[in-house]
């Protein structure tokens, strides 16, 4: 998955007044009020709180009302105001996902508060000022302003700004993928923020939390944190979040496999954020409607949203933009250099007079000048040392650079192969909307333990029957995945070719299929690979089913009852005696609300739990007859969730595989 900087984080700029609900009367009432205030300092107040207040519902107004705000602190020369006015100037075009312009601003407001010395001003150009290079996935550089920020919240006592930074400290191991450690940033950030009730904080906790749930596919979590977020954006008035949470509701839907309702949820949070020109939040609409119409079929619409999407993309995040802002920020550095110079420049003149007042300069002088002259001839020698040291370590370096290089590439090429490996694999499979339409009430938990897998499903319809089998062939990784294509195709065969619908004359052929094509005779120097199968063939119409494995077992849960038919011991590939054994053909008439369970090993044989210990079959049994009663989906998003708690931190051990479907 691409690292992207994911929409559902933003840096809560530190506000001086916490964002509470601020309804429209407020809102009117300074409008109208700032008109008539004839001191300047309370002008200057109001208009700040004004931009505060609107700035995540109308960005373009408060920018409006901060260049006001500006001009007068110009003409008035006080600093403190330019430096608020630029921070909300900041604020607004960073609304609007305009990133070069707001850094701009943010630096010149940094600039002042510097000057000042204003802590609580430092702090808030500074966080804002990391904000931005979140946006720009230049987290290196944001985690400096933001640990710079958190520093001095702690030393002044600011919460709010305190909690800010670790929300976007948060966000940064978020990006980078350390999902514990952002987790943690989070939760600790929470708890400060509802200490305060800061709403508009809480939310975009609410929203981070969410987030980062989606990311561990912990979805169950992930939807009661972000529909949480969706509620109290709406309760406060903030469009910006409401757009954001939206968006991101859509991507739960989108991830749990249910296209429709994603593209439900994009379009609503694409309203609310072409209301407030939320650019970046309209750049995540339209990738989402994009990639639902893709889910859906509609390849016309989502080419079209697509390319809506990249020109957005392109505008605002362009290579042009980048160097501009790299720009501004080497002048800021420059300048703040060029002061830290003149400062010390001004120090060593003042040391200078000094020792000129001191009587024994002259002795001094000639001291340090015969040390110099000693130095100096110690520093010609070494360096002469070092030159030559250098230059072997140079040669030695180059030869290890050559290598190094050697290995990247070839260490590319495997990944590339692995990863069209796996395009090729996820072709082969059968999709999700034919699965639906020859089974409705169906699911398939699908946990490869690598990039490609050893373990696949098949479906295929055979006028009234259905049949679907779960499959694990030897190995796992890129040696299961080409055993899983040979499986594939043999299957296939049997079936379209063959004309074969009953399970126990599918594995025969499966068998010798695989022996023919391993050039298998049983001797001990052959390669023993094959693959163990559950195997189903349901008919429609009279509900009979027919079923036959090789070690794979098949489960029916009948009225909060576990009905087990027992698999073959004799994998798929297998000779005995140079022949290869018959499968038993399995017959069972099923009843109306039966629901059957056919799996690898993979999620059995599990470690995990406080001891380590493998989940077990046994608990399989229990969880199937415990959720047996509830929606497909839903019960494949509680399987999932149940071993991957299990697992913990512990490496997945083998692929996982499980189809159910209820009659």
């Amino acid at each position: 998955m691409k690292k992207k900087f994911s929409p559902f984080f933003y840096f809560l700029v530190f506000f001086v007044l916490p964002i509470m609900a601020q309804n429209q009367k407020q809102i009117d009432s300074l409008e109208i009020a700032i008109p008539t205030i004839i001191n300047d300092s309370a002008k200057l107040d109001a208009i700040n709180d004004l931009c505060r207040y609107i700035v995540d519902v109308n960005p373009d107004k408060a920018i409006g009302f901060a260049k006001q705000s500006l001009a007068i602190a110009l003409e008035k020369n006080f600093q403190y105001y330019q430096a608020v006015a630029y921070n909300n100037i900041g604020n607004g075009y960073y609304n609007l996902a305009d990133y070069k312009t707001c850094l701009d601003y943010y630096i010149k407001g940094l600039r002042i508060q510097e000057n000042i010395k204003n802590k609580k001003g430092i702090l808030s150009s500074s966080g804002a000022i990391g904000n931005v290079y979140i946006g720009l996935a230049k987290y290196d550089e944001a985690l400096k302003y933001f640990e710079r920020a958190l520093k001095i919240g702690k030393e002044i006592g600011n919460k709010n700004g305190v909690a800010s930074c670790l929300i976007s400290i948060g966000t940064i191991y978020s990006n980078k993928k350390d999902f514990k450690k952002s987790l943690d940033y989070y939760f600790k950030s929470l708890e400060i923020f509802q200490e305060v009730n800061n709403e508009d904080a809480i939310a975009t906790n609410y929203n981070n939390i969410a987030d980062t749930y989606l990311e561990l596919k912990n979805y169950p979590q992930s939807l009661i944190y972000i529909t949480k977020a969706s509620a109290l954006y709406e309760k406060i008035g903030n469009v910006y979040g409401q757009s954001l949470a939206l968006n991101n509701i859509g991507d739960y839907y989108f991830a749990v496999g249910d296209a429709d309702k994603a593209l439900q949820f994009y379009n609503r949070g694409l309203e609310k954020g072409k209301q407030i020109v939320a650019n970046e939040h309209i750049i995540q609409s339209f990738k989402g409607i994009s990639r639902s119409y893709k889910k859906l079929g509609n390849y016309k619409q989502a080419l079209v949203y697509h390319e809506l999407f990249q020109e957005l993309n392109d505008s605002i995040y362009n290579v042009e933009s980048s160097n501009q802002i790299a720009e501004m920020q080497a002048r800021f550095d420059s300048k703040k250099q060029e002061q830290e110079i003149n400062l010390l420049t001004k120090d060593k003149k003042i040391k200078e007079d000094e020792l000129s007042r001191q009587t024994l300069i002259s002795r001094a002088i000639i001291c340090v000048g015969v040390l110099l002259l000693l130095l100096v001839i110690m520093a010609v020698r070494g360096n002469n040392q070092k030159k030559l040291a250098n230059r072997e370590l140079g040669v030695k370096n180059e030869k290890i650079e050559l290598a190094y290089n050697i290995i990247e590439d070839q260490h590319k090429d495997i990944i590339d192969s692995i990863n069209y490996a796996k395009r090729i694999q996820e072709a082969i499979l059968p999709p999700e909307t034919v699965i639906k339409k020859s089974l409705p009430q169906s699911f398939v938990l699908y946990l490869p333990k690598d990039v490609v897998s050893g373990d696949f499903y098949w479906v295929e319809p055979w006028g009234t029957k259905i049949l679907f089998a779960a499959v694990d062939c030897t190995g796992h990784g890129v040696p299961g995945a080409l055993m899983s294509i040979v499986g594939y195709n043999l299957l296939a065969k049997a079936v379209n070719e063959l004309g074969l619908s009953k399970p126990s004359l599918i594995l025969n052929s499966l068998s010798k299929g695989i022996g023919k094509t391993l050039r298998q005779t049983g001797s001990d120097s052959e390669v023993k690979d094959g693959m163990d199968i559950a195997l189903c063939a349901l008919d429609l119409k009279t509900y009979m089913l027919e079923y036959a494995g090789a070690y794979n077992p098949l489960y029916i849960i009948r009225n909060g009852k576990l009905l087990e038919t027992h698999s073959d011991k004799i994998p798929i590939g297998t000779y005995l005696e140079g022949e290869v054994k018959n499968y038993v053909n399995h017959e069972m008439q099923l009843e109306k609300g039966d629901t059957i369970y056919i799996f690898t090993d993979g999620y059995a044989d599990q470690f995990g739990g406080e001891k380590g210990k493998k989940f077990k079959y046994k608990s399989l049994q229990q969880l199937f007859i415990s959720i047996e009663g509830m929606p497909m989906d839903e019960q494949r998003v509680i399987l999932e969730k149940t071993i991957i708690d299990w697992k913990g931190s512990l490496e997945q051990v083998d692929d996982i595989l499980i189809m159910g479907v209820r009659v």
